[in-house]
């Protein structure tokens, strides 16, 4: 029988030029500043591919969680950045660092969140929303003058989870605004401004004169959709606003005698509702919140982290001073400043990783 010759197999295209795996492959690098950038090197496929807003959403919403590029803050007259990345990930100070006017010493770092950076200056009655990123600012009036007041406030991404949105990729997304006050034995008050309408909310007040005043040391905390501020002058109080309800209320926290506001802050706990770190070299008291059907709050004692054995100290080293100096909502990290009498050790902990890096007293990730 004679055998019929078969011609050469079908050529197919090189793995990585299929677009198909070339995409699955990319998806798959590092979320850092630098790994699409130099993958885009490569070649013109690559580079085509890691530009597409596709694929960006794709990267983005594969990854979850952005890193922490660095920590604002404020230096005399000026924002200044501090990135936490090595080379080639590392972001020069001066791209991120900020001047908002020659009178910066009218205006205060409220904190940062979702990549924008909120500013007020109660003298010029206004508030400064900054994107580190692009460059953007947005120059908001505090539409009434309350004197006496002590303000708190939070930059917030519109976009909610429920749309598929990742927090981490907000320049081009709304945002909102809040603003509280507080004065002693006033009920204390709140209103949201939007970007999308470009208009304030009206007045929140609380049901019962609040007897403290936001504690301006304090960053708020964002956990699910309520915004958390310690107030000083009150035991341990706390002063949250709901973001979905529009309602602000005065609850308390928990009681433990060393609690300041140095050492202490307000976290988002391993189950997902609010908690609490404090800090007392050498261990890491973490307490969370539980709320009864009745609706009671009760604070429980979650976890004792002994803490010379995450930086390897040893308890013969005596720390002059400490104190928590940062929170990341979406990396859950704390970072920690521990002062010695001939150097100064700064850590930032995690559920997953343990770094060295350093911070400033009034600081706040992006």
């Amino acid at each position: 029988m004679a055998l019929r010759r078969r011609g050469p197999p079908s050529a197919s295209a090189p793995p990585l030029e299929d677009e198909n795996l070339l995409g699955e492959i990319l998806l798959r690098v590092a979320p850092l500043p630098s790994s699409l950038l130099r993958a885009s090197l490569v070649a013109k496929q690559w580079e085509r591919l890691a530009a597409a807003p596709a694929f960006h959403r794709r990267f983005v919403a594969h990854h979850r969680q952005p890193p922490i590029l660095g920590v604002f803050g404020q230096q005399g007259r000026e924002l200044v950045f501090t990135s936490l990345l090595d080379a080639p990930d590392r972001i020069p100070r001066e791209r991120f660092s900020l001047r908002p006017g020659d009178e910066i010493d009218f205006w205060g770092l409220l904190g940062c969140r979702h990549g924008r950076v909120l500013f007020i200056s109660t003298f010029r009655r206004a508030l400064l929303v900054f994107d580190p990123v692009n460059g953007d600012r947005l120059c908001v009036a505090i539409p009434l003058y309350l004197e006496r007041y002590v303000f708190g406030g939070a930059v917030v991404c519109a976009a909610g989870d429920d749309q598929g949105h990742v927090h981490g990729d907000c320049h081009s997304s709304p945002f909102k605004v809040v603003l509280v006050g507080t004065r002693e034995n006033h009920p204390a008050i709140a209103w949201v401004y939007s970007s999308e309408t470009g208009m304030w909310s009206n007045l929140v007040f609380t049901t019962e004169p609040c007897d403290g005043l936001i504690d301006v040391h304090f960053p708020c905390t964002l956990v699910d959709n309520v915004l958390y501020w310690w107030l000083y002058g009150h035991d341990n109080g706390i002063l949250e606003f709901d973001l979905h309800t529009q309602t602000l209320a005065v609850t308390e926290g928990p009681s433990p005698v060393d609690i300041n506001s140095i050492n202490s802050r307000i976290i988002r706990g391993e189950d997902g509702g609010v908690g609490v770190a404090v800090f007392s070299y050498l261990s890491l008291k973490m307490w969370k919140r539980e709320v009864s059907s009745q609706g009671i709050h009760t604070w429980l004692l979650q976890k004792i982290v002994v803490f010379h054995k995450i930086i390897d100290l040893t308890h013969q080293i005596k720390a002059r001073k400490e104190a928590i100096v940062g929170y990341s909502e979406d990396a859950h990290a704390l970072f920690i400043k521990v002062l010695f009498e001939r150097e100064v050790l700064f850590k930032s902990l995690s559920h997953h990783s343990v770094l060295f890096q350093p911070l400033s007293h009034h600081s706040c990730g992006v």
